[in-house]
């Protein structure tokens, strides 16, 4: 019996902030299958499944991976570090699009880039079938795998904003993404993105990122930031998540009434 062949779907998102269109995302931060189904439906362009802040595992990504799947979004997956072994589990669990915490340097970038593809050019491991390539039915994965995967490196202190330059010009590298509450924590504004040095940083990183043709991201659950960031030239940006809906639209239901 002949193995049937299933072709890959395109990755909407690299195409999308390749081609310097803005591609709206929505943070999935409660490690929930369901919250992130719901999620999935509103429309977005991409989504983050959060595996840094959130008690996420491979499974639970995974699972939300799974769900994510019949919709048009693109699911993103954020790793807790640049770890070798987890990034090739992301992968084999279908992930092909990944966000990386903290890249300080261009040997850093690298060295995530090369985890990411199998050998000659990287040092991903090799598996025959696995959920990345439909266990096994999608002819020429491991020849193209690199085709459809997208990396967002996140820039979160004044080492890795000094870098952004280095760091941007990283074959493989898709997308500098801003991650302003560390990037502000480490500049001494902890909870004070809106600083005026804060602010010069993050407008250097997009500078960075358009001077080496590649996309810029940031997370901005306030819309007046995030229409100002998509009008800087941010392309990924990050309106909201699914635990910050929650948690504010139950506040203001509760608040809604007098007692």
């Amino acid at each position: 019996m002949q193995t049937p062949s299933i072709k890959e779907r395109e990755n909407s998102l690299k195409t999308a902030v390749a081609g310097g269109k803005a591609a709206i995302g929505i943070w999935c931060s409660l490690a929930s299958a369901l919250t992130t189904e719901v999620v999935a439906g509103s429309g977005a362009d991409w989504l983050l499944i959060d595996g840094e802040h959130s008690p996420n595992d491979m499974r639970s990504i995974m699972a939300q991976l799974q769900t994510a799947a019949a919709f048009a979004c693109e699911p993103v997956v954020r790793l807790v570090a640049d770890d070798v072994t987890h990034i090739k589990q992301a992968l084999d669990i279908g992930a092909r699009s990944l966000m990386i915490p903290n890249v300080r340097t261009a040997e850093q970038a690298r060295a995530i880039v090369a985890a990411m593809a199998y050998a000659p050019g990287g040092v991903r491991g090799f598996s025959v079938g696995h959920r990345a390539n439909a266990f096994g039915r999608i002819a020429g994965y491991h020849a193209n795998a690199r085709r459809n995967q997208l990396l967002a490196v996140q820039i979160e202190c004044e080492t890795g904003v000094a870098n952004a330059g280095e760091i941007a010009a990283i074959d493989g590298v898709d997308v500098l993404f801003v991650g302003p509450g560390d990037l502000s924590t480490n500049m001494g504004a902890m909870g004070n993105p809106g600083a005026d040095h804060v602010q010069k940083a993050i407008a250097t990183v997009q500078r960075a990122a358009a001077d080496a043709g590649k996309a810029s991201g940031i997370l901005a659950p306030a819309k007046a930031d995030a229409d100002r960031y998509l009008a800087a030239g941010f392309t990924m940006v990050a309106v909201g998540s699914d635990l910050g809906l929650l948690a504010r639209g139950s506040d203001a239901l509760i608040a809604s009434f007098t007692r």
